[in-house]
C-alpha cells in the first residue's frame, strides 16, 4: 500500500513538473490567431460575419459537450480525457486545412468545441489533483498554472512575430505549423503518468446505473446553484467570456478595415501577447494589490477600451494616430486577459473539494459557452449591417452597461472573509 502511495505521489510530482511545458504547447492554438481571420476570409472565401458564426459554432459545441465531458472525465479519468481532447483539437485543424465549403468548417469548429470543452474541464482539475504541496495548495496551483500560461504567451508572441510574413510567403504554412503544435500537445499528454484510482471507473460500470449517475450530477448542480457566491462568479465569468470570444476576430476585422498590411498582423499580435505573458506572471500581484476589486477593474477597463477603439476608428483621419491609440487600448485588454484566466480559476477553486470542482468548472464552462455563442451570433449579425468600428463601439457600450449591473449584484457576494459567507455559499455536497 505504501509503495502504491509513493508511486502515486511521484507520478503527481512528475505531472505537476511538466504541466507548465505541456500548457505552453496546448493551452490554446499557436500560429493561429494572428492569421486565422485572414486564412478564413482570403483563402477560404468566408466573410467576417461567417467567421463570427463559426466562432458561435465552436462555443455552441463547447456548451453541448459539457455534460458528456463530465461523464467522460469521471469514467475514463482525467489523464485519458486530456489525451482525447488534444486529439480532437488536432483533428479540427487538420480538417480546416482541407476545408472547401462552409459545412467543412462547421465540422472543424464542432470538433474544436468538443476538444476544448473536455480540455478546459480536465486541465485545471488534473493540475489541482497533482499538487503535492500540503501548505498553500491554492498558491502552488496559481504559480504552476500561471507559469504555464506565461510560457504559452511568450511562445505565442515568438510564433506570431513571423506568422504574418509566413502567411504572405505561403498562406497554408501557418496552419500547418499550428497542426504541428497540436501534435506536440498530444505527445506531452501521453507523457503524463497515471495517478488516479483505477477502481473509480469499475464502480460506475459495476453499478450499471448511468441514470443514477445523472441524478447525482443533477443534485450536485442543484447544490452548486444554492451558492450566491458561485452564481455571481458564473454570471461574471460568462459575460467576460463572451467579451473575450469576439475579441480576436473583431480585432483582425478592424485592422483589415483601417488598412493594416497583412505582414504586420503577426507583429502586432506578438507584441500584444507579450503584454499578456508579463501580466500573467504578476497574477498574484493583481490579486493582492486589487483584492476584491480586481474583477471590477478588469471588466470596466476592458469595456471602456472597446469604446475608445470604436470612437477613434470612426472619427480619426490620421492613420498613425489611429494605430497608436488602437494598439494602446488592445495592450490594456491583453494585460487584463493574461492574469484573468488564472485568477478566475483560483476563485472558482476556493471553498470546494476535488470531487465538486469538476462540476463547478463544468457549470462555469456551460455558462461561458452559452454566453459566448449568443454574443458571437449577435456580433455576426451586427457585422452584416454595419462596419467594424461601429460594431466595436456598440459592443463596448453594451458590455459597460451589463458589467455595471453585474458588479452591483456581486458586491455583497464576492471577496468576503470565510466567516462572512453563508454556509450554503461555500459548503457543497455531491448529492442530497
Amino acid at each position: 500500500m505504501e509503495q502504491t502511495e509513493e508511486k502515486i505521489f511521484k507520478a503527481k510530482k512528475y505531472n505537476a513538473k511538466i504541466f507548465p511545458i505541456y500548457k505552453m504547447f496546448s493551452w490554446d492554438l499557436l500560429f493561429y490567431y494572428s492569421i486565422s481571420f485572414l486564412f478564413l476570409t482570403q483563402i477560404k472565401g468566408f466573410s467576417a460575419s461567417n467567421v463570427l458564426f463559426l466562432d458561435a459554432i465552436y462555443t455552441i459545441f463547447k456548451f453541448l459537450s459539457q455534460i458528456p465531458s463530465i461523464n467522460i472525465a469521471e469514467t475514463i479519468g482525467k489523464r485519458k480525457s486530456i489525451i482525447i481532447s488534444n486529439i480532437f483539437v488536432a483533428l479540427s485543424i487538420f480538417i480546416l486545412l482541407f476545408t472547401q465549403e462552409m459545412w467543412h468548417a462547421v465540422v472543424s469548429f464542432a470538433f474544436m468545441g468538443f476538444g476544448y470543452s473536455l480540455k478546459t474541464l480536465c486541465d485545471p482539475i488534473f493540475l489541482r489533483d497533482c499538487i503535492t504541496a500540503k501548505e498553500h495548495p491554492g498558491t502552488a496551483f496559481a504559480d504552476l498554472d500561471g507559469k504555464g500560461t506565461a510560457y504559452w504567451y511568450a511562445f505565442d508572441a515568438i510564433t506570431a512575430i513571423s506568422c504574418g510574413f509566413i502567411f504572405v510567403f505561403n498562406s497554408y504554412l501557418p496552419m500547418i505549423l499550428c497542426f504541428a503544435m497540436c501534435i506536440i500537445s498530444c505527445i506531452f499528454a501521453f507523457k503524463f503518468k497515471p495517478y488516479e484510482n483505477p477502481h473509480k471507473k469499475e464502480k460506475l460500470e459495476e453499478s450499471g446505473s448511468y441514470i443514477q449517475y445523472f441524478k447525482d450530477l443533477r443534485s450536485a448542480f442543484k447544490n452548486i446553484f444554492h451558492s450566491h457566491r458561485l452564481k455571481a462568479l458564473f454570471l461574471f465569468s460568462g459575460t467576460f467570456a463572451a467579451l473575450l470570444a469576439i475579441r480576436s476576430t473583431i480585432a483582425s476585422s478592424l485592422f483589415t478595415e483601417i488598412g493594416l498590411k497583412e505582414e504586420y498582423f503577426g507583429i502586432i499580435f506578438a507584441v500584444l501577447t507579450l503584454f499578456s505573458a508579463v501580466a500573467t506572471r504578476f497574477q498574484n500581484f493583481f490579486h493582492k494589490r486589487l483584492k476584491n476589486r480586481v474583477l471590477t477593474y478588469f471588466s470596466l477597463a476592458f469595456s471602456l477600451s472597446l469604446i475608445v477603439i470604436g470612437f477613434v476608428s470612426l472619427f480619426s483621419k490620421n492613420f498613425s494616430f489611429t494605430i497608436c491609440v488602437v494598439f494602446a487600448m488592445y495592450a490594456i485588454q491583453y494585460i487584463i486577459k493574461g492574469p484573468y484566466y488564472t485568477l478566475i480559476k483560483r476563485y472558482l477553486n476556493s471553498f470546494t473539494t476535488s470531487t465538486m470542482v469538476t462540476k463547478i468548472y463544468s457549470v462555469n464552462t456551460l455558462v461561458e459557452s452559452l454566453c459566448s455563442s449568443v454574443m458571437c451570433l449577435f456580433a455576426s449579425m451586427l457585422l452584416d449591417f454595419t462596419t467594424t468600428p461601429y460594431a466595436v463601439t456598440i459592443l463596448g457600450l453594451i458590455f459597460l452597461i451589463v458589467f455595471i449591473f453585474i458588479l452591483d449584484y456581486m458586491k455583497d457576494k464576492i471577496g468576503l472573509k470565510p466567516e462572512e459567507y453563508d454556509k450554503t455559499d461555500i459548503n457543497f455536497t455531491e448529492v442530497r
